[in-house]
């Protein structure tokens, strides 16, 4: 009995710690704050991003998405948009830009 309640536990653990599959919705808002928290990070200091919309699709073979973003950036009263290219890790750790 105890062997079984161990198997079962170690079982529950082992399968929480799976990492969820994203998809939609929820997978377009992930990699734009991917994205922002990039930018955030790599552009001059007191410029402010807002990632307006994603086109995607996914690179099965090499293991992340290849990315489209609008972008509008602010920086001392001037702003303008664009479009930032770049390829984000599945696991949302890594981000090459391309563009």
């Amino acid at each position: 009995m105890k062997t079984l309640l161990a198997f079962v536990l170690f079982f529950f653990v082992l399968s929480s710690c799976k990492q969820k599959v994203l998809s939609g919705v929820a997978l377009e808002n992930k990699l734009k704050e991917t994205m922002k928290n990039y930018l955030d990070t790599t552009m001059l200091a007191g410029t402010k991003i807002t990632v307006k919309d994603v086109a995607f699709y996914p690179e099965a073979s090499k293991k992340l998405y290849n990315c489209r973003f609008h972008v509008r950036v602010q920086y001392n009263n001037h702003d303008t948009t664009g479009i930032v290219a770049a390829s984000i890790t599945n696991d949302f750790k890594t981000v090459d830009r391309t563009q």
